[in-house]
């Protein structure tokens, strides 16, 4: 009787699979009136840059048959939102000027957690039951992360064509498992390569309808003229159980180390080689470095690796942020050389600094590391004593967020920088970043963020990616900050030391 009732339960629930696969069909709209044609080297396209917003109602998880009937990740056009004008680090008695012509210093964008994902993967935490049931553990748009990437890169073009950029960070969590063949992909994304997902066992192995993400196709590219720099972040050298087990006899799905995973960096078409690793990088396994991406233009950018040491117990997790003496010394260093030098800096780590974190589920586990050698409040305490630092970008936390970190000196509102989150490319709202760097008439200076989508095609993978990330967000109940978009755009505005000034007045 047993296995009787045991065949019947699978029956049923096999019917009610195929029942909502029947229902759940993506629902893509175009996103604004104003539709960009834009030309590449590989195809014409149409590519929309505002956010979404989920259109159907929260479903019980015990009545799994209503989602799609609900129209379960289903999503519709959302005007992009204003920028709004902040000055929390400017003091009280600021006056914008009447008329302000200001000058672009830089721009440039910032995409992250991109969690590109071999879905045939025989080691995936849903598999251990690692994490959980979190949609950072699974969710059905994993199978589309290149697809969606690709899409970013459609937009980025699209934008330089109207806006010259001047570089691109890529902020980490390239991969989703620390694994060769899906930090290969990421790469070949960017360089406009083929991108073949499948392992060949069972071509396109899902059954039912939309089965064929598998499939060879062609990435575009990002457009020559942009070089990008690589972040590290935790996915990229982490295994959660810190022992990086052989998982396949497929040598493409292996474990990577820091100084393998920089080294796939110097195996690309597009620039510069290395993406800011060099060859003292490999030996080292340091992942920090420090470039000047404008000729003239006195900024620095600071690539920072926050993410745990690989020696680290367990502690909650490893996707703590971490500095270790080293690459405080190190960071303290190249603070001192840009102040004295009269540059701008910008420090980019995958992990931000001073943010709040309102979830119970996720602080234990994300937050600042108890163990690291240098504490948070160490670390911000240090950073408010260089004027020139402007800001922190950073990613991690899947969330767009901008947080004011203030001068402790009213009369040096220059002591205060911003630390602006990215969301990630994988779940919801999938936006990356732009920034603009603008010098003011009164030579203040204004960083201009916006958050940008992907480009989106009716009926493609990319279209679907997003639906299942709206269905995602749904069915784990997340809590995305700004909802319903989980977009959000500013101005964000910076004072400048006596010092500074001068030396932009004559820029």
């Amino acid at each position: 009787m047993g296995n009787k009732r045991s065949k019947k339960t699978n029956n049923r629930l096999s019917k009610q699979i195929k029942e909502i696969e029947q229902l759940i069909v993506p629902v893509p709209v175009p996103i604004t009136d104003l539709d960009l044609d834009f030309h590449s080297e590989k195809q014409c396209y149409t590519f929309f840059l505002d956010p979404v917003i989920a259109t159907s109602p929260n479903v019980e998880s015990s009545e799994i048959i209503k989602y799609g009937k609900e129209g379960y990740g289903g999503w519709t056009s959302n005007s992009n939102p204003e920028l709004e004008k902040r000055m929390e680090l400017l003091t009280e008695d600021y006056q914008s000027p009447a008329v302000n012509q200001a000058e672009t210093l830089l721009h440039f964008f910032a995409m992250t957690d991109l969690h590109i994902t071999d879905g045939e993967f025989p080691a995936h935490g849903i598999y251990t039951k690692y994490g959980g049931g979190i949609v950072s553990v699974y969710s059905e748009m994993m199978h589309y992360t290149t697809h969606v990437l690709d899409g970013a890169i459609h937009s980025i073009n699209a934008i330089h064509h109207e806006n010259p950029m001047d570089f691109g960070l890529s902020m980490g969590d390239n991969t989703n498992n620390a694994r060769y063949n899906e930090l290969r992909w990421s790469i070949d994304v960017f360089d406009g390569g083929e991108i073949n997902l499948d392992f060949g066992i069972n071509n396109n192995p899902r059954i039912g309808p939309r089965k064929n993400f598998y499939d060879d196709f062609m990435a575009v590219g990002l457009n020559q003229q942009i070089p990008w720099y690589q972040v590290i972040g935790n996915h990229d050298h982490i295994w959660p159980d810190k022992k990086p087990k052989v998982v396949s006899d497929d040598p493409s799905r292996r474990f990577l180390f820091r100084a393998d995973w920089m080294k796939e960096f110097f195996k690309t078409s597009t620039k510069p080689i290395g993406h800011g690793f060099t060859a003292a990088h490999l030996e080292s396994g340091f992942a920090c470095y420090a470039f000047e991406p404008k000729e003239g233009v006195p900024l620095k950018v600071i690539v920072l690796d926050n993410t745990q040491p690989d020696d680290d117990p367990n502690v909650n997790g490893y996707a703590h942020g971490s500095l270790d003496r080293l690459r405080f010394d190190w960071l303290i260093n190249e603070l001192d050389k840009g102040q004295e030098e009269g540059k701008l800096m910008i420090i980019a780590a995958h992990i931000p600094i001073g943010v709040e974190y309102l979830e119970p589920l996720t602080k234990p586990f994300m937050s600042w590391s108890t163990i690291s050698q240098v504490s948070e409040p160490e670390i911000i305490e240090k950073l408010h004593s260089y004027p020139n630092l402007i800001l922190w970008v950073a990613g991690h936390r899947h969330r767009n967020t901008v947080t004011p970190l203030k001068s402790p000196d009213p009369i040096q509102p220059e002591r205060g920088f911003w630390v602006v989150e990215a969301a990630s490319l994988r779940d919801f709202p999938q936006n990356f970043r732009t920034f603009e760097i603008l010098k003011n008439s009164d030579n203040t200076i204004s960083i201009v963020t916006k958050n940008i989508s992907p480009t989106v095609k009716e009926g493609s993978f990319a279209s679907i990616a997003r639906s299942y990330a709206v269905a995602a967000q749904q069915t784990f109940n997340g809590r995305t900050d700004m909802m319903p978009t989980g977009s959000y755009n500013a101005e964000l505005m910076v004072a400048l030391s006596p010092e500074m000034k001068k030396i932009i007045t004559e820029f």
